[in-house]
């Protein structure tokens, strides 16, 4: 007897101690899907409910299809791809080219043969065909049913026009269609498998699984993965019936999901106060945090939005409320979405092991820091797994299965949404709508998790058009959301709740209150605000001064630090800061207490200064740390870093901006200061400015924020207020900008309000434009062209592309060497990420020293899609620790660096 092979992780070659006989393959999966849809999983209870089908019919139907995930290999275009020696395999056909990929193949298989499959008991007892109408229903749910198995290498197939008879032959020994038939017979029989017909030929319960396929897919694709891990798959050449193996494919199965941590979900407990979290210490809840202890949950998926004021507690209180979510059995993980790298580290590092106090000891929850740079994060690098071989490939653009996961494995990114905890930026999870391939395994991790999403008002149309879109998915997959704010516009509120509400399917009443703080509930039929109070400590009054000149602020500046004041002064571009420190650095009297901090050094600089400004400004500084101490810096100064200041300034900016930026004025309790004050640089007010009201005093500051009328209206509340009072002015300053406000705008400055506001709409557009349609399901749609591999694009809409540039020197020798070569991930401290116009300033690398580059990026994968940067060979660019990257202002050098 003749068999059909498996490939697994070893390149085939002209032995045949290196293949798996397929048939065994395809159990060994099947045996890791039966593990995960155990009907005890919540998923499987999920997936059971919204299907109407009992969790044991679910978990057979769906098994026997994941079986027949690699029907395509049965193809002797594929099984002539090596031809073993002493291995009873069926020989290859010469006239059968392997042009097509194997997943694609089995899509065809089904398409040619399910009608005469169904009718001779191929596929379990036989059947008569239905009638028409309802053969059309069955043939459309099959497909749909079908989909993810056979696109379980991370993207959708169709068979289209595919000829059977290019790819699927016989010979004298064997029939390729024969060989498949028989199988998929033995394991109906074995699997005793019951088509639920009744099911099968209605449109509605089509539908309803369509709307849960993305998710299926990703169980299909995990069990895919970890099925072809030859650690715990060993490879079976003995002919063993399909009856023997399952036992064998079962028992590995369960070792393979024990090790890897998909055995059993960990176990919840109740929400006992937060005294349990801290030791049992006495702890008293913010009032935010207060009234999510007591909030009755309801049944289904829930959507909170937590509205506060910086320091209420607001990420505890998401904690509360996803602890009561996960016990009441509303998911079985958590995922916190931030909006950038450095605020995804700073929650990694604040929520410590808190999320541990989720679960029973026993239970050991994973942890997983997503984002491109988590290997510098020495916390969690930690904790990261050992790096995993790579695959063969197959020919035809075809990828083995254990390559994906290795590759996976090594990628904490890929693996963020499967962790029992994730914590990471926004991107990760909103990649689960771009036609990436296996976003499914993020869609299928996203669907058993409590999804919270912090600053939730930093987004951009084009961010906030996809996290509707995944909110609105969430909910139909039966999941909840936490969103986390301080500054969101009403207008964004109320999209927010809609999408949620469109996922839900219904009509819900109207948002009605405009109280701050504010904790937004919307359930399956009820929409709840609860107005809050606010804790003494938190409620703070900022005072507004301005200044209207560059010459203005240094002299504040200077001012301060004469008076043994610390301060810091943000500015809205990188070349205002490096001119505002040069300037300071030469009055400073002491100018190492001057800090320049901005997003063009490479990170083994930026580290270094981040390090230093918390020493110098951080929580735990003293007082002669803090003397006259300046700090310029761009926005990164606000986005993550545990620091205050005596002193603020800053460039004028929306209004939540400087909200944020006042955040970190005075922020912790010290002696006696000077009154808070905000001290904003702003051209001259004007009722009726022109259209260079802006660029005429900050040139920089409306190349970053073209809709000037944005500040025009942000400088406009302000001023009417005189203060920045949180949190009895929220609403106010908030709505004074983003709000109904269109006919306060100045006829000046009409233009560019205009101009953006088409920007934005083409930012949505474009949302929806590459964003898949996930209410159509996990099938091959054909305005999708292209399924990309894994990068992190398409996620943010942007001017200009950015380019990751690495930093390069010449060592003792003259060798070519790291810019950080010294440091342990020097690939990626020695990288600085620029605009594609700022990068083709730089010096190309010279010819001659091509090689050496070639050299290095075989040795460091992170240097992979990068550009070289030689720094000592370039006469026009420069870098240095102190400054960064700077760019000559002339051809000729002769006009400084900026």
């Amino acid at each position: 007897m003749l068999y059909y092979r498996y490939w697994g992780k070893a390149k085939p070659s002209d032995k045949g101690d290196n293949c798996h006989l397929l048939p065994y393959h395809s159990l060994d999966v099947a045996a890791v899907g039966w593990y995960l849809l155990a009907p005890e999983q919540p998923l499987t209870q999920r997936l059971s409910s919204q299907l109407n089908l009992s969790p044991d019919e679910l978990r057979r139907l769906l098994v026997f299809l994941l079986g027949l995930h690699d029907l395509g290999k049965f193809a002797r275009a594929f099984q002539g791809l090596a031809w073993p020696e002493g291995a009873d395999l069926v020989s290859p056909i010469e006239r059968l080219a392997y042009t097509e990929r194997h997943d694609r193949l089995g899509a065809l298989l089904w398409q040619s043969c399910w009608l005469e499959w169904w009718q001779d008991g191929t596929l379990g007892r036989a059947r008569e065909l239905p009638p028409r109408r309802e053969r059309r229903q069955l043939a459309e749910t099959l497909r749909a049913l079908l989909a993810p198995m056979f696109g379980h290498h991370g993207q959708p197939v169709e068979a289209g026009n595919l000829c059977e008879e290019r790819f699927f032959g016989e010979d004298e020994h064997a029939s390729d269609l024969e060989a498949a038939r028989q199988f998929i017979a033995d394991w109906s029989v074995l699997i005793e498998l019951d088509w639920p017909l009744d099911r099968l030929v209605s449109q509605e319960w089509r539908e309803a699984f369509l709307t849960v396929s993305w998710t299926v897919a990703g169980w299909a694709t995990l069990s895919d993965w970890i099925g072809s891990n030859r650690d715990h798959f060993t490879y079976c050449q003995q002919e063993i019936s399909l009856a023997d193996y399952w036992p064998l494919a079962l028992k590995r199965a369960e070792e393979a999901l024990q090790e890897s941590g998909f055995a059993q979900p960990p176990e919840p407990v109740p929400y006992a106060g937060l005294g349990s979290w801290f030791g049992g210490q006495s702890v008293t809840p913010t009032p935010l945090q207060g009234e999510a202890e007591r909030l009755a949950l309801g049944d289904g998926p829930q959507l909170f939005i937590l509205e506060d004021v910086t320091g209420a507690g607001k990420t505890e209180a998401a904690c509360i409320l996803a602890q009561r979510l996960l016990a009441a059995g509303h998911g079985e993980g958590l995922y916190f979405a931030l909006p950038t790298m450095a605020t995804s580290n700073a929650m990694y590092e604040r929520l410590g092991h808190l999320h541990r106090r989720f679960y029973t000891e026993a239970s050991q929850p994973s942890c997983v820091l997503a984002h491109g740079a988590r290997e510098l994060n020495d916390t969690f690098m930690k904790a990261v797994a050992a790096e995993q071989p790579e695959d063969w490939d197959y020919a035809a653009d075809d990828m083995t299965a254990t390559t994906r996961c290795n590759r996976w494995l090594a990628d904490s990114r890929k693996k963020s949404m499967l962790a029992d905890v994730g914590v990471g930026t926004i991107d990760q999870a909103l990649m689960g709508l771009l036609p990436f391939r296996h976003q499914s395994l993020r869609l299928y991790g996203l669907a058993r998790k409590v999804l919270i999403v912090d600053e939730v008002h930093a987004y951009d149309h084009y961010m906030q058009t996809l996290l509707n879109q995944l909110l609105a998915h969430h909910a139909r997959q039966g999941g909840s959301a936490i969103l986390l704010t301080a500054t969101m516009p009403r207008g964004m509120r109320e999209a927010l709740t809609a999408a949620w509400r469109q996922g839900l399917a219904q009509e819900l009443p109207a948002l009605q209150d405009d109280a701050f703080p504010l904790l937004t509930q919307v359930g399956h039929d009820s929409v709840r605000e609860a107005p809050l109070a606010t804790r003494p400590e938190v409620a703070r009054e900022v005072g507004i001064d301005w200044l209207t000149s560059e010459e203005q602020a240094l002299d504040a500046v200077m001012a301060a630090v004469e008076a043994g004041e610390c301060v810091a002064w943000v500015r809205n571009t990188v070349d205002d800061a490096i001119r505002a420190y040069e300037q300071l650095s030469q009055r400073h009297p002491d100018p190492e207490r001057c800090l320049l901090f901005h997003s063009r050094f490479a990170m083994v600089d930026r580290q270094r200064i981040e390090s230093d400004v918390i020493e110098r400004l951080g929580k735990a500084s003293t007082s002669d740390q803090r003397r006259g101490q300046v700090l310029i810096s761009t926005q990164v100064f606000q986005e993550s870093l545990d620091c205050d200041v005596d002193l603020m300034i800053s460039d004028l900016a929306p209004i939540d901006l400087l909200v944020q930026r006042a955040g970190r004025l005075q922020r912790h309790v010290r002696g006696p200061r000077r009154a808070p004050v905000l001290s904003v640089l702003a051209p001259e007010w004007s009722d009726e400015p022109d259209a260079q009201w802006l660029k005429n005093a900050l040139p920089g500051t409306q190349a970053v924020y073209r809709d000037t009328s944005l500040l025009w209206l942000t400088q406009r509340v302000l001023r009417e207020l005189g203060t920045i009072r949180m949190p009895d002015q929220a609403r106010s300053l908030i709505e004074g900008v983003y709000g109904p406000v269109a006919d306060l705008v100045p006829d000046g400055l009409q233009e560019a309000r205009w101009e953006q506001r088409g920007m934005q709409g083409v930012a949505v557009s474009m949302a929806n434009f590459n964003a898949l349609s996930l209410e159509r399901g996990y099938l091959r749609q054909l305005d999708i062209d292209q399924w990309q591999e894994e990068l992190e694009i398409g996620t943010r809409l942007v001017d200009e592309p950015t380019l990751n540039i690495v930093l390069l020197k010449r060592d003792a020798n003259g060798e070519m060497a790291l810019w950080a070569q010294d440091e342990h991930h020097a690939a990626m401290l020695s990288q600085v990420k620029l605009r594609q116009s700022q990068a083709e300033k730089l010096a190309e690398l010279p010819a001659d020293e091509q090689a050496q580059w070639e050299v290095l990026q075989e040795r460091y994968k992170a240097l992979r899609f990068t550009r070289p940067w030689l720094v000592e060979a370039d006469t026009g660019c420069v870098y240095d620790a102190q400054w960064g990257v700077r760019f000559s202002m002339n051809s000729d050098n002769q006009g400084g660096w900026m």
